[in-house]
C-alpha cells in the first residue's frame, strides 16, 4: 500500500490553484461593465529607482493620448490608469454597424519610501511615462560624521 498524507496533496492542489489564477484578483478595481475581459489591460512595463531626493517611476505605455492617462499618487503609493476606446462604423450590404472595444493599462506600485505626493511632475514623450516625485523630507537620508574614539 502507498502512503500518501493528505495534506501534502491539499498542499499541492493549492499551489496548482495559485499557479492556474495567478494574479487574478491584483486586476484593476476600474474595471466597468464595458471593459473586456482581463485580456484587453495589460501592465506596464516599469523601472523604479531613488536618489537622494526623488523617486522616479519610468513606464512604457506605447499608444495613448497623454490625456488619457490619469495618475494617482498617495505618500506611499502610484497608480497609473489608461482607457482606451475605440471605435469602428461601416455598412456591409446595406447593413450599418458600430463596434466598441475598450482597452488599457493598469498598474499600481508601492513606493520605497514616503513622498509628497502634491509636487510629483509627469511627461510622457514616444510612449515612455515618467514620474518624479519629491522624498518627505524625513524620509532624504542625512549623513552625519561620527568620530571613533
Amino acid at each position: 500500500m502507498i502512503w500518501m498524507d493528505i495534506f501534502d496533496e491539499m498542499r499541492r492542489m493549492q499551489r496548482e490553484i495559485n499557479r492556474m489564477f495567478g494574479n487574478l484578483l491584483a486586476r484593476p478595481s476600474f474595471a466597468t461593465p464595458l471593459a473586456p475581459a482581463w485580456g484587453g489591460w495589460r501592465e506596464p512595463l516599469m523601472d523604479l529607482w531613488e536618489d537622494e531626493d526623488n523617486v522616479t517611476i519610468r513606464a512604457e505605455i506605447p499608444g495613448v493620448n497623454k490625456e488619457d492617462i490619469k495618475l494617482n499618487v498617495t505618500e506611499d503609493s502610484l497608480e497609473v490608469k489608461v482607457l482606451r476606446k475605440r471605435e469602428s462604423k461601416g455598412e456591409t450590404a446595406g447593413v450599418q454597424h458600430l463596434e466598441r472595444s475598450y482597452e488599457g493599462f493598469y498598474r499600481y506600485v508601492q513606493l520605497p519610501c514616503k513622498v509628497v505626493p502634491e509636487k510629483a511632475e509627469a511627461t510622457y514623450n514616444n510612449g515612455i511615462l515618467e514620474v518624479k516625485i519629491p522624498k518627505a523630507e524625513k524620509e532624504k537620508k542625512r549623513g552625519v560624521e561620527v568620530k571613533v574614539q
